[in-house]
């Protein structure tokens, strides 16, 4: 579990994240949405332990995380960040190797097994010693989610998994994250630029505005057109699925002022 009490957080003399305080539970897929700017990536990477505080503490299972070894914090939580890079030169199966980091012990090999499960759950077993920048965009994706697996995380933070994929291949790898939390139990928090994703995918939804949560819970409860204009200054129309539980928003173009 991993909770934010009275988070502030900024570069210099300027404020990202004011007073913020949220709870972010395993059980659940979270997804932050917001526009550019509004402080989504600031707030995971805090979360994560990554960003200095002005203010507030974040605590992981009860325990202040800027108190906790890098070392513990990396066996409980797994970090994806935006575009993220691999040195030169690594095959699919070393790169994913260095997952395992945070459970090894010093001087302890390399569990080949453990690699070769995650690569298997996401289906690039086949790929394991291929170079790495060889691959596609959305194979390289999916190879970034196995070196998370490899890590054994109790709580996976993803910075904009689908970005520069297209839309079949964004799909694959929100679908991958699905069932990753089904079978495996692993909690989620990602950033995602598509609220019709985070409608289709989370069991909850924070939505940030200027640095402050302007609404939180399931896409049901929150996903309207009066937070999608307030969002991201769009008129849309909100239709729902048969469901219920997902609704989704067709452009209707810019707000007008």
């Amino acid at each position: 579990m991993l909770e934010a009490r009275n988070l502030s957080v900024g570069y210099a003399d300027k404020t990202i994240l004011e007073d913020i305080s949220v709870l972010i539970a395993k059980e659940d897929i979270s997804v932050l949405v917001g526009a550019n700017g509004s402080g989504k990536s600031t707030l995971l990477k805090a979360l994560a332990g990554l960003h200095p505080l002005k203010a507030g503490q974040v605590h992981l299972d009860g325990e202040v995380l800027h108190h906790l070894p890098r070392r513990e914090v990396a066996s409980k939580i797994a970090v994806l960040s935006q575009s993220p890079q691999a040195p030169e030169g690594l095959t699919v199966y070393q790169l994913v190797e260095h997952g395992q980091f945070a459970q090894r012990r010093f001087f302890e090999a390399p569990d080949p097994d453990g690699v070769m499960a995650a690569l298997d759950f996401t289906g690039m077993s086949t790929y394991a010693h291929r170079p790495f920048e060889a691959l596609s965009g959305g194979e390289q994706q999916r190879v970034w989610i196995s070196l998370a697996l490899a890590q054994k995380p109790q709580m996976l933070l993803l910075d904009e998994p689908t970005s520069y994929l297209d839309m079949g291949h964004q799909i694959d790898v929100l679908e991958l994250l699905k069932r990753l939390h089904r079978e495996q139990g692993i909690g989620m928090l990602m950033v995602l630029h598509d609220i019709n994703h985070a409608s289709l995918y989370a069991d909850r939804i924070m939505a940030i505005r200027e640095g402050a949560i302007l609404a939180d819970g399931a896409p049901s409860e929150i996903v309207t057109s009066e937070l999608v204009r307030a969002l991201f200054g769009a008129e849309v129309s909100v239709l729902s699925d048969p469901t219920g539980q997902h609704p989704y928003c067709v452009p209707k173009g810019r707000l007008k002022v």
